[in-house]
């Protein structure tokens, strides 16, 4: 049977006027799931609350089994997190920040800070106050491997890097899951990096799951749909996620078992981003 590294189960926090409710997700072993939203749709609040950073009202998250309340040194050991800023004095150099985390992780690798410190091409003789935002978000991945994590949490880690800086955080990241089997939780709004390493999607908007499936699947189930003006009807709209009126019909999203025998429409495979404009019910989608 195959173990969950992340079980999230009928999870609710309150933070100001925003609320998650009843949140339900599950990430197995082994495996990456995107997380994915229009900005403010609650995955940094999501996020959060599953590492006991905002309290929870309700629900109960487990990793490997293991709730985090009453096993913390235990779990945290297991997880490596990074967030979508930089979390460490931009005052000091890599390796005084290194010598100063090691001793809270057994586990901690320091042959491997210098392999990824290199592979990153990050100079640990300088302050991160000299680092690009790109070096800097590297050098939080580098911190976030080193204790031998089976789980990874990224909050937006590709967000305002460049193209290059993007592919080199993803091709370690794919390198992480096909030579040490972790498993890893990626929360972003650039859906091609999704299209990459994803395994599962999970569509959060206003505080709730949309869904939580297979990316394969999901690409598979549902068709991008466009109608003529003249065809539309009540009936076609009531089948259809999120329909936009343009300039040449309407388009949405619909089930392909409810659409692919419909005459007098045409259906394309859908975008990662068309799944989570239309089931968000969005008219726009922040890139």
């Amino acid at each position: 049977m195959t173990k969950n590294a992340l079980e999230v189960n009928n999870l609710t926090a309150y933070l100001g006027d925003f609320a998650l409710r009843d949140i339900n997700v599950e990430l197995e072993q082994g495996t990456i799931m995107g997380l994915v939203g229009r900005n403010g749709a609650g995955k940094t609040t999501l996020i959060k609350t599953i590492l006991d950073m905002i309290p929870k009202a309700a629900g109960e998250v487990l990793f490997n089994g293991i709730p985090l309340y009453g096993n913390e040194v235990t779990v945290k050991a297991k997880i490596g997190v990074v967030y979508d800023k930089l979390v460490y004095p931009e005052n000091l150099k890599p390796g005084n920040i290194k010598n100063w985390m090691a001793p809270f992780y057994r586990a901690f690798d320091y042959d491997k800070f210098d392999k990824l410190m290199e592979r990153f091409e990050l100079n640990p003789k300088k302050k991160l106050s000299t680092y690009s935002k790109g070096m800097q978000m590297k050098f939080s991945i580098v911190m976030a491997l080193c204790h031998d994590p089976d789980l990874v949490i990224l909050d937006e880690p590709t967000a305002g890097l460049d193209p290059v800086a993007r592919a080199d955080v993803l091709d370690l990241l794919m390198e992480l899951m096909q030579s040490e089997n972790k498993s890893l939780l990626f929360s972003t709004h650039i859906t091609s990096d999704l299209d990459k390493i994803a395994d599962y999607l999970t569509i959060i908007n206003e505080g709730k799951i949309v869904l939580s499936r297979s990316k394969d699947e999901l690409l598979d189930t549902y068709a991008l749909v466009q109608i003529d003006k003249a065809t539309m009807t009540d009936t076609l709209k009531s089948v259809l996620f999120g329909v936009k009126e343009t300039a040449f019909g309407y388009v949405g999203l619909g089930k392909r078992n409810k659409v692919d025998h419909l005459k007098s429409i045409k259906t394309a495979r859908p975008t990662i981003e068309d799944m989570i404009v239309y089931l968000s019910g969005e008219q726009s989608y922040a890139k």
